[in-house]
């Protein structure tokens, strides 16, 4: 008798066999890239005028060196079709791990995607008005009273009339809606981020199951606290209902599976100081130190 053929197919079999490493990654990139953000931000502010909501000093030729840094911070979160940047590249993984119209998906996780999918296309608007206003702004303003190249023409009677851009097109306003413009989508931008850090914040008891995860939090412990203002042990007891220690266990059981022997005994080591009755922490720390212990030199221990 034949076999029944599995109906998923090989590719898809295959990005969900190592959905968990996938997931790791995308929330180490969001980490790295609200970070970067958050450098964009504080060039931004340099530009911005604090007294007014929608005016902002983009125009100032005193700001030209924030200016230009913040049209290479935006090029480098972008980038381009040929060449993603950090941006593009978690957009693009967040629709693979929660595709569009999954009805059988986290909603949370398409929520995600639908936040990072908003901070993108706002940032390439602010990526294209900001080019508008380096490449152009002070030239623009230049223009405004002056003459356009045309040739003159003479009316019955008349001197030659050669029309002026001022009486044409409002160049220097345009240009100023083009930075009110900006100033609107970079606070867009932050809010999204803000929206994304939540609900990031929120999947997280979703994701207790993903070893990968839960030592990525380790790792990162100082983003964590900073991005959501808690300390990592808070974080675990949320994600392993009410027992922090667990979540330092499972990232020793992890580490440990991976032959990670000085990184299991640290982990461990904090299992036990949330739980000093932590059966598993107390066994592990004793073999671990063994290890650790005849093993020095080659583990490159202190």
């Amino acid at each position: 008798m034949m076999g029944v053929k599995s109906s998923v197919p090989v590719g898809n079999r295959w990005f969900a066999e190592r959905r968990d490493f996938f997931v790791r990654q995308l929330v180490d990139e969001f980490f790295l890239l609200h970070r970067s953000f958050q450098e964009t931000y504080l060039v931004y502010l340099k530009c911005r005028n604090p007294g007014k909501w929608d005016c902002s000093d983009l125009l100032a030729q005193r700001f030209r060196a924030q200016q230009a840094e913040l049209w290479q911070r935006l090029v480098h979160l972008v980038g381009s079709e040929s060449e993603k940047g950090p941006l593009w590249r978690l957009k693009d993984l967040c629709h693979l791990l929660w595709p569009e119209g999954d009805q059988a998906g986290e909603v949370s996780g398409s929520l995600l995607d639908w936040l990072v999918g908003s901070i993108f296309h706002e940032t390439m608007k602010l990526k294209e008005n900001i080019y508008l206003l380096n490449s152009y702004g002070l030239a623009a303003c230049r223009l405004q009273d002056r003459p356009l190249d045309l040739v003159p023409t003479t009316f019955r009677g008349g001197a030659p009339s050669v029309p002026v851009m001022e009486s044409l097109m409002d160049v220097h306003g345009l240009i100023r809606r083009a930075a009110k413009d900006a100033v609107r989508q970079m606070e867009q931008i932050a809010f999204l981020f803000n929206h994304a850090c939540f609900i990031l914040r929120v999947m997280m008891p979703s994701l207790a199951a993903n070893s990968l995860v839960v030592r990525l939090l380790i790792e990162r412990e100082q983003v964590v606290r900073i991005l959501w203002g808690e300390e990592l042990a808070e974080v675990f007891q949320d994600m392993f209902r009410g027992d922090a220690a667990e979540g330092f266990c499972t990232a020793g059981r992890s580490y440990l599976a991976g032959q990670w022997f000085v990184q299991a005994l640290k982990a461990y080591q904090r299992a036990l100081a949330a739980s000093p009755t932590c059966d598993e922490a107390i066994t592990r720390i004793v073999h671990l130190q063994a290890v650790v212990r005849e093993n020095r030199e080659l583990l490159g221990a202190a």
